[in-house]
């Protein structure tokens, strides 16, 4: 098997894994706004950061927090420490049930603490952290009657202490308290990501192994198929060709925003696919009239291993998502042009 052959094959493959991913994609974006996966994300993170328990009736920063962000108007100017470096923009608009808690910045969740402070301790002035020493603060959170969490007063009394150590000067007590605060909510928000992606990443997986099995998508019969199949080349030059012209014309690496990202290649890919009607000799899906012929005859035990290590790799591969596969498929269609220019 010669070097065009393997390039070519491999073309074929990656792309029958992106088409897969975009399916799984789709179904799993509609998953999460149907369950609303992100509104609850961003409701656990706060009843964690508050340290308060989820009991109806009973007095709730949390459902005071959530019921606000849910209807933010979002300041484009204000921007998470996490944002920043992703490269993120915030885009002017309000926050909804489809999206998470990082889309909320430091500076706002801070901003709205210091006033919830001011109205349960009871200061009149918003800027009370200017007014009083924070060694009053810090016995005013700890008196009898604030309806803080445990959790909550602990953790402003030890940020608001430390500053008290640290500085001397009031000034540099509240930028140090300020970038305190910011750490605290940010550190929140990294392991509710860590836990959202985990979740993520559980539906996808359940999704590949439905749309392996559904079409049939069998890497080991795949890549026997295609290493056989005359269309192969023909089917890699006009993926490579489309996609060469749509890179061209669009390029998505130079997009940041994840969201953006993934309809760059959504509409790359669709475009592709679109070029590509009418060859539907993908070595994919099952032969309802004789479902087992090909792949498992003769019926037995290692043609289902065969069968089942296929369908396995076909899983892990497709559940790495459509912009890992993206990726790849134009490094490969790169490594083949500048191949071909070679010669």
């Amino acid at each position: 098997m010669t070097l065009s052959t393997i390039i070519n094959i491999a073309i074929t493959l990656i792309f029958i894994y992106l088409a897969s991913s975009f399916i799984i994609f789709a179904i799993q974006e509609k998953i999460i706004l149907f369950f609303n996966l992100k509104a609850k994300n961003l409701k656990q993170v706060i009843y964690g950061l508050l340290g308060e328990e989820q009991q109806k009736g009973s007095f709730s920063l949390t459902e005071r927090f959530y019921e606000k962000y849910l209807n933010l108007p979002l300041n484009p100017s204000l921007s998470s420490k996490r944002q920043q470096e992703k490269g993120g923009k915030l885009q002017a608009g309000k926050l909804s049930k489809s999206m998470g808690p990082e889309q909320i910045p430091a500076e706002q969740f801070v901003a709205d603490l210091i006033t919830v402070v001011a109205e349960e301790l009871k200061y009149e002035d918003k800027d009370f952290y200017n007014k009083y020493e924070l060694t009053k603060i810090i016995e005013d959170i700890n008196g009898s009657d604030c309806r803080f969490s445990e959790k909550m007063k602990r953790d402003l009394s030890a940020m608001l202490q430390r500053a008290i150590n640290r500085f001397e000067d009031k000034g540099e007590q509240l930028k140090y308290l300020d970038k305190q605060l910011q750490s605290w909510y940010d550190m929140s928000i990294e392991y509710a990501l860590e836990i959202y992606d985990k979740k993520r990443q559980y539906i996808s997986i359940i999704l590949s192994v439905i749309v392996v099995l559904m079409f049939n998508i069998d890497t080991v019969n795949i890549i026997d198929n295609l290493s056989k199949s005359e269309i192969t080349s023909t089917l890699s030059n006009k993926i490579t060709e489309v996609i060469v012209s749509n890179s061209e014309s669009n390029s998505c690496s130079q997009v940041n925003e994840d969201t953006e990202f993934q309809t760059c290649i959504q509409e790359q890919f669709a475009t592709t696919f679109m070029a590509l009607d009418g060859i539907d000799n993908l070595p994919i899906g099952w032969n309802f009239s004789e479902p087992l012929k090909e792949q498992f005859t003769p019926l037995n035990f290692p043609h289902i291993i065969k069968a089942i290590t296929g369908w396995i790799i076909s899983i892990i591969a497709i559940s790495q998502g459509a912009p890992f596969w993206f990726g790849i498929l134009n490094n490969l269609i790169n490594f083949k042009s500048n191949k071909s220019a070679k010669n």
